[in-house]
């Protein structure tokens, strides 16, 4: 594939678009797959399309502006293009670019280069590919041209029906017929794969169905050396014989995880957008109706929004709520665990815990950020409030209780791990559960507290400051309680965390409701939502800067937070990443800022001028 990486290196400007500038926005559902797509061969298994350079060219280069990158290339990224390829006269600046393989099993399968294609919409055929030709050379009878592509490969190109086609193989150039069918295409990617196909800046198309046995080969393959590489260990009394089985167990279900996507799948598109309010990448795939993959996608649930906004505003590190109904997380957490071996502790401490989780239909949790205190001291760092709509919410609160109480003393080996007397380590908890621990609003609270004690100390490796970190994180102290259906349990003594989360539960103004979260879902999360989940940089910022050591930088509090979303529509899903451009440009000038007080130069607009990492206070570990 060496070609093609020397290709995409060469092709700067649009490399530039699928690795950073990756975006899929939310417009109307159900519009046209773009037509440029029937310039494909018919069958290609690969298919890069950018609809219109131009267009694209002119949002990098707003793009460019809005985030202050200062990368020329960007401001022109159409002109670098052309630079890049030695491009002179003849190319249509507003037609659509496509970069195609058309039968990439074989090259996988072979180890060998595949044949690409390059078809580009020209104005003027012999200006364009003067570019490209030597001096005095003429196009054979066939009308294919010898000519040479960036980097000095040898090429071949001629010319069909507006559009100039370049690649690395003769016949492949000689053979090329416009074929793509532009309605099998849409019906591959399914609904949600239309629907972001159709407002790309930038996509790619891959025919995952033809992919399939190839793919699957290279999965088995891929477990298969993995396993030899990890079985010295065992022979080497590295790992113990439970762990080493445990983690054959994990990679056959990851490889069976891995073969079944593929084996369900149809095709799979890669949306790419710019906007001026944010950037990120979709991942769309549609998968057969009758396939095993459908029975954890059923969809039709009644979204995430509303069982989000049962918590409390506030700031907040991590937020997320995902919708059972749509997403069947029990029966992929039940195959999970069905997997691991009968005599494996934590596979029966999760078996135990189906009952729970089956009874889920919609959950939402917030990791709110935890009061600098609660850092320095180790205390309370996990700050989390989180709350399940349960068919029987009293029944419920029970039922944790004792699957709490039924942890105390529970010792989990870890793998790989032994002291340097030889014995096998573990993890074991300590729990113990109050009831009725104190009234809030006339609501009985229990208490409860979760201590993981991690055998550092035995550890033939000091970790240091790491498990110093993980303590923070181990030793958890909150409340639960009940009410309207919903289970609502926090990781902190916060008696007014608590009570904000049983008047927010009655009056559904919570997070999510009117502020800028909502503002980012409705650009953020595909339809059909099934999960929902933001990063606050604000929130998140203070903490990191306690933790790391480093002064305190200031965010402003309506950042708009980073967003990941799951949508289920039909027989189609879409994951989503999603940045908002404020967020990216805070996050640039903030690393400037943070450059230039580590070199002791100026800082920028988030900081004043000087060195002011000298003296600063030391992390809390």
């Amino acid at each position: 594939m060496q070609q093609i990486r020397t290709m995409a290196r060469r092709i700067k400007s649009w490399a530039v678009v699928a690795s950073v500038a990756a975006v899929a926005v939310v417009q109307v559902v159900n519009a046209e797959v773009p037509a440029a797509l029937s310039q494909a061969p018919q069958g290609a298994q690969l298919v890069v399309i950018v609809p219109s350079m131009s267009q694209l060219s002119g949002k990098l280069s707003m793009l460019n502006q809005t985030l202050s990158l200062e990368e020329d290339e960007l401001a022109d990224a159409l002109g670098a293009f052309k630079a890049e390829f030695g491009i002179g006269d003849g190319l249509d600046d507003t037609g659509a670019a496509l970069f195609v393989i058309q039968d990439l099993a074989t090259a996988i399968q072979n180890d060998v280069e595949p044949d690409f294609l390059m078809v580009l919409p020209v104005t003027d055929y012999p200006a364009f590919i003067s570019s490209f030709q030597a001096e005095g050379a003429a196009p054979a009878d066939d009308g294919v041209t010898a000519v040479s592509l960036p980097d000095g490969q040898a090429g071949f190109a001629r010319e069909s029906g507006g559009y100039a086609i370049l690649g690395n193989s003769e016949q492949a150039v000689i053979n090329y017929t416009a074929g793509g069918d532009v309605s099998a295409i849409g019906g591959r990617v399914g609904e949600l794969g239309q629907h972001y196909l159709s407002s790309c800046d930038a996509a790619v198309y891959v025919d995952l169905e033809a992919l399939a046995p190839t793919l699957v080969n290279k999965i088995d393959d891929g477990v298969a050396e993995l396993l030899a590489s990890v079985e010295p260990l065992a022979q080497l009394g590295l790992m113990d014989a439970s762990s080493f089985e445990t983690f054959k167990a994990m990679m056959a279900m990851y490889a069976t995880a891995g073969k079944s996507i593929v084996n369900s799948s149809e095709g799979v598109v890669i949306a790419l957008d710019i906007s001026e309010h944010g950037i990120g990448i979709t991942d769309a795939i549609q998968f057969k109706p009758d396939s095993p993959v459908m029975k954890y996608l059923p969809g039709n649930g009644s979204g995430t929004s509303s069982i989000l906004a049962r918590l409390p505003k506030g700031q907040y590190i991590v937020a997320g709520a995902y919708d059972a109904k749509a997403l069947a997380f029990s029966d992929l957490f039940e195959a999970a665990i069905a997997a691991l071996p009968e005599d494996n502790v934590q596979a029966e401490m999760y078996r135990k815990a189906m009952p729970l989780v089956k009874q889920i239909q919609q959950y939402a949790g917030v990791f709110y950020t935890p009061d600098p205190n609660a850092l320095m001291t180790g205390t309370g760092a996990l700050n989390v409030l989180q709350t399940y709509n349960v068919q029987d919410s009293a029944a419920y609160l029970t039922q944790t209780k004792e699957y709490l109480t039924g942890l105390n003393g529970t010792a989990i080996p870890m793998p790989g791990m032994v002291s340097t007397e030889g014995q096998n380590l573990a993890m074991t908890y300590t729990t113990n559960y109050t009831d009725n621990a104190l009234q809030l609003d006339g609501v009985q609270i229990d208490q409860y507290s979760m201590q993981i004690q991690m055998p550092f100390d035995e550890m033939p490796v000091q970790m240091g400051r790491t498990s110093e970190l993980m303590q923070m994180f181990t030793n958890i102290n909150g409340y639960a309680t009940e009410a309207d259906g919903h289970y609502l349990a926090s990781t902190t003594l916060d008696q007014q965390l608590i009570s904000k989360g049983l008047a927010t539960g009655k009056a559904g103004d919570g997070i999510g409701t009117g502020d800028t979260l909502a503002q980012v879902r409705e650009k953020a999360i595909p339809p059909g939502a099934a999960a929902e989940f933001y990063l606050s940089v604000s929130g998140a910022i203070g903490p990191v800067t306690t933790i790391v050591g480093i002064p305190e930088i200031e965010a402003p509090e309506d950042l708009p937070p980073i967003a990941m979303g799951l949508g289920i529509k039909g027989t189609s899903s879409a994951a989503r990443f999603y940045v908002p451009n404020e967020t990216t440009k805070f996050i640039i000038d903030t690393v400037k800022d943070v450059q230039a007080q580590m070199m002791g130069g100026p800082a920028g607009p988030n900081g004043p001028a000087g060195n002011q990492y000298e003296g600063a206070p030391p992390p809390p570990f």
